[in-house]
């Protein structure tokens, strides 16, 4: 086995740019994003259809 340099070794990359961490941050975004439009949505149903809770 050839016995490899340490210029070599500085040369050496891997990986991505791109973590775990950030893919998990960008999904917890886009679900925030989807939940916030339901509630909306169904909030403008219910007061199109009067069907609002009465205030005591």
């Amino acid at each position: 086995m050839k016995e490899v340099t340490t210029d070599e070794l500085n040369k050496i990359t891997g990986g991505t740019d791109i973590s775990a961490s950030i893919i998990n941050a960008f999904v917890n975004v886009i679900k925030l994003l989807i939940d916030a439009g339901e509630n909306v949505g169904s909030s403008i149903r219910r007061v199109a259809t009067n069907n609002i809770c009465p205030l005591k």
